[in-house]
């Protein structure tokens, strides 16, 4: 039920977004050194995207920028429940790969660039690497850099999920 209400808001949000730009309320792009940028995805982040798509075929459904509390819940009898809602629900994740029949989550990517040696980042990351410990989710860490090989980052994803090969 959670895969397939995640599914839901997936969509909405973006038809949603697909009516606002064109529309032209939703246009905002960074001026880069190599002109207009879409503010949706960095630079780096839109390289890894579509290495990532190349690396995981058919197998996985991306999701981008995805809210953590969207992907992990908690029991609404834990012991300072809105304290740990809190916690998740100005995060998100990179990346989410999920099952293309069931939208069933299978493992989360974060590509980590300098920021992530900040000590408020470190801390982050750790809470992150805890939290999805704890829901028994894989969440694969990428180092941002120049360029990505799809079958390097498809093992790096086999090894998190402890799959077989998947084709393309």
């Amino acid at each position: 039920m959670k895969e397939i209400l995640l599914l839901v808001a997936v969509l909405i949000a973006a038809v949603l977004a697909v009516l606002l730009k064109k529309l032209g309320i939703l246009s905002k792009t960074t001026r880069g050194p190599g002109g207009a940028l879409p503010y949706f995805f960095t630079k780096a982040e839109n390289s890894f995207f579509q290495v990532l798509r190349q690396a995981v075929g058919s197998r996985y459904v991306i999701f981008a920028k995805v809210r953590l509390s969207d992907v992990l819940d908690i029991d609404r009898g834990v012991e300072r429940y809105q304290s740990h809602r809190n916690r998740i629900q100005s995060k998100h994740v990179d990346f989410v790969l999920c099952e293309p029949q069931d939208f069933r989550i299978c493992a989360a990517l974060e590509l980590d660039d300098a920021s992530h040696e900040r000590d408020d980042r470190v801390s982050r990351d750790h809470f992150l690497k805890t939290a999805f410990e704890a829901a028994g989710l894989p969440l694969i860490r990428v180092p941002v850099r120049r360029g990505y090989q799809p079958r390097e980052l498809a093992g790096m994803i086999l090894s998190a999920v402890g799959e077989k090969p998947f084709s393309r």
